[in-house]
């Protein structure tokens, strides 16, 4: 059943890359390649959950596992600053200033560090099997919720806030309580949820990169 969803997520995120590439050939804007960098990681995560069944457990599929908490860490506090570049391409006036940008990039590293360290380096992987799926699970690091990724999250619904009262455009702000609304129904064995939230959300970027980054 899930590797069916699983097999239509792939394919999504593959599409989205696509798409936010071509935005990217029309203006070369490092926003949207930052983008298209996690949209393939995406699509790298949801590919090795569809596989995961038919490599069986073992070293493969737990290096490949390793590797999607590697792009979760890096890639999803990254969003903020492609959020950023939208708001700076939208106008907004708080996104214009330095210091702005600099405080941006500055938390967004903080966040990746912090990514790190709770999916690299304290990584401690077990396999998990949730209907005809099989993965490997990170059993280490901080207890409680994904703190970079509810960060990420909040920084978006308020990117997406500021720039729907800014240009009239609510499709980051809607993508974005989409994927908080996903995050916290897919704990546990409905993990596939947040996947899905993901793809709402890629959606959203994608149009929004469309708009304001091309």
């Amino acid at each position: 059943m899930l590797t069916i969803a699983y097999v239509a997520f792939v394919a999504a995120f593959a599409a989205l890359f696509w798409q936010s590439m071509l935005v990217y050939r029309a203006r070369r804007s490092s926003y949207t390649l930052l983008l298209a960098i996690v949209l393939a990681g995406l699509a790298y995560d949801t590919f090795t959950i569809l596989i995961g069944r038919f490599l069986g457990e073992g070293t493969l599929l737990q290096t490949l596992n390793a590797g999607r908490y590697l792009v979760h860490g890096i890639a999803t506090p990254s969003m903020m600053i492609f959020a950023f570049g939208v708001l700076r391409s939208g106008n907004i006036g708080w996104a214009q200033s330095r210091a702005a940008h600099i405080g941006v990039c500055v938390f967004t590293t903080l966040l990746i560090a912090l990514g790190i360290y709770q999916d690299v380096i304290a990584l401690e992987l077990a396999p998990r099997t949730v209907f005809d799926t099989l993965r490997y699970v990170n059993e280490g690091g901080m207890k409680g919720p994904p703190i970079p990724a509810l960060l990420t999250i909040f920084f978006l619904i308020a990117a997406g806030i500021l720039l729907g009262r800014g240009t009239g455009w609510w499709g980051l702000t809607i993508g974005a309580l989409l994927m908080f609304l996903a995050a916290g129904g897919g704990m546990g064995d409905r993990f596939y949820l947040g996947n899905l939230g993901e793809v709402a959300l890629g959606i959203a970027n994608v149009l929004t990169a469309r708009k304001f980054l091309s």
